[in-house]
C-alpha cells in the first residue's frame, strides 16, 4: 500500500499529530522506494500542508522479514532513545503497529528525513591528491562516532533496548556467544570454519576493557548522512550494541583508509585511534579493533544463515534472500576459512 498515494495520505493524516503536520491541508506529492541498503525498505515519503513541504521516511522490513537479524522494532528503539542526545541523527516519528494502518500488513516505522548525501567523491580520488580533505572528513566521522560512545546508554534506557554485558570485561566473549546462540537458532549448515572461529574467538576475547559504551555498529562510507562535509545524521542502526569502542573501529568503511603521500602514510587506523585517544582520553588498540575485525567475519556468517533460514520457510523466497545464503554464504565461508582452517579453494595433493 506504500505504492497507494491515498492510503499513505490517509495513513499520514490519521498520524498527523504524532507527526507535526496539519491533517486538514495534508497532500502527498511523492512516495518512492530507496535504492540504497538491502536488509530492509526504505521509502521516501513527500508530503505538503498549510506550513509547507516535509520529507519523511518509511522504513519496514521486505515481505518474508529482514536479511539482518535484529528486529525492526529494536531498529526504531535505538532512533528514540537517541532523542536529545548529542549525535546527530533523523528524528524517530511513529512506530506503526497498528493492523488498521500498517503498510501491506506489516509494521513500519517512520522517522524525519535529513537532507544530504552519503557519497563522497573525495574517496572515490587519488588519496595523495585529496589528502587533507579525506584526513578532514575522517576526522569529521570520528568525532561523530565519539558523541555516540558518550551517550549515557543507562540513562537512555538502551539497556532494555540491546542487551548489555555484565561487565566490561565480559563484552568480547558476549557478542561471540549471542552469534553462537543465532546460528544454534537459525538451524544454519554445518560449517567448521565457523565452529573454528567461536572457539578462537572465545578463547582470545580481550578482556581489558574498562568501561562499556553505546556503539553504533556499521559505520563510515555510506552508512551516514553528510552535508558540506559534515555529518548532519549518523543511520543505519541495526548492528547497534553497547560494548567496546572497538567494535566500531573495526567497522568503519573507508574513512579509516590509509592514505598515502610521497611515500609516507599520513592518515590511517593508527591515526585514527590517536586522535580519538586525544578527543575523548579513551585508549583502542589495534589488538582489539583486530579482534573484532575477526568478530565481524563470524557475524557476516551469521546472517547468511539467517537469511537461508528465511529462505528455507518460503515456497518462492526474495532473491536477495537467496544470493545472501548462497553467494555471500559462500564467500563467508572461504574468508573463515582463510583465517581458521585454509583455503578452500586450494586442493591439497598427497
Amino acid at each position: 500500500m506504500l505504492t497507494d498515494n491515498d492510503f499513505v495520505a490517509r495513513w499520514l493524516a490519521h498520524r498527523a499529530a504524532a507527526l507535526d503536520l496539519d491533517a486538514s491541508s495534508l497532500s502527498v506529492r511523492e512516495v518512492r522506494p530507496m535504492s540504497r541498503g538491502v536488509s530492509r525498505q526504505t521509502w521516501s515519503v513527500s508530503v505538503a500542508d498549510r506550513s509547507g513541504e516535509h520529507a519523511l521516511m518509511v522504513r519496514r522490513d521486505h515481505e518474508v522479514g529482514s536479511v539482518i537479524p535484529t528486529s525492526l522494532e529494536t531498529e526504531y528503539a535505538v532512533y528514540a532513545a537517541l532523542a536529545g542526545t548529542d549525535v546527530p541523527h533523523a528524528r524517530a516519528l511513529w512506530w506503526e503497529d497498528d493492523p488498521s494502518w500498517m503498510p501491506d500488513g506489516r509494521p513500519a516505522y517512520l522517522r524525519e528525513c535529513v537532507t544530504g548525501d552519503w557519497r563522497l567523491p573525495e574517496l572515490a580520488q587519488a588519496p595523495a591528491e585529496v589528502a587533507d580533505r579525506r584526513i578532514a572528513l575522517a576526522r569529521e566521522h570520528i568525532t561523530q562516532l565519539a558523541k555516540v560512545h558518550a551517550v549515557d546508554w543507562r540513562a537512555r534506557g538502551l539497556d532494555r533496548i540491546l542487551r548489555a554485558p555484565d561487565t566490561p570485561a565480559r563484552a568480547a566473549e558476549m557478542l561471540v556467544d549471542d552469534l553462537l546462540d543465532q546460528l544454534r537458532r537459525y538451524q544454519g549448515a554445518p560449517s567448521v570454519p565457523a565452529a573454528e572461529a567461536v572457539a578462537s574467538l572465545r578463547a582470545r576475547a580481550p578482556r581489558d576493557l574498562d568501561a562499556l559504551v553505546f556503539c553504533k555498529g556499521t559505520n563510515g562510507h555510506g552508512e551516514e548522512v553528510w552535508r558540506d562535509g559534515r555529518i548532519v545524521a549518523m543511520s543505519d542502526w541495526e548492528l547497534a550494541a553497547i560494548g567496546d569502542p572497538a567494535y566500531d573501529f573495526a567497522q568503519c568503511q573507508e574513512l579509516v583508509a590509509d592514505v598515502v603521500v610521497d611515500g609516507r602514510r599520513v592518515w590511517g587506523m593508527p591515526e585514527a585511534l590517536e586522535f580519538y585517544r586525544d578527543l575523548t582520553g579513551s585508549t583502542v588498540t589495534m589488538d582489539r579493533v583486530d579482534y573484532y575485525r575477526d568478530v565481524m567475519a563470524l557475524l557476516q556468517h551469521v546472517y547468511t544463515q539467517h537469511a537461508a533460514w528465511v529462505v528455507r520457510r518460503h515456497e518462492v523466497p526474495p532473491l536477495r534472500f537467496v544470493w545472501t545464503a548462497t553467494e555471500v554464504a559462500f564467500r563467508s565461508e572461504l574468508r573463515l576459512a582463510a583465517d581458521y582452517t585454509g583455503n578452500l579453494l586450494t586442493e591439497l595433493v598427497a
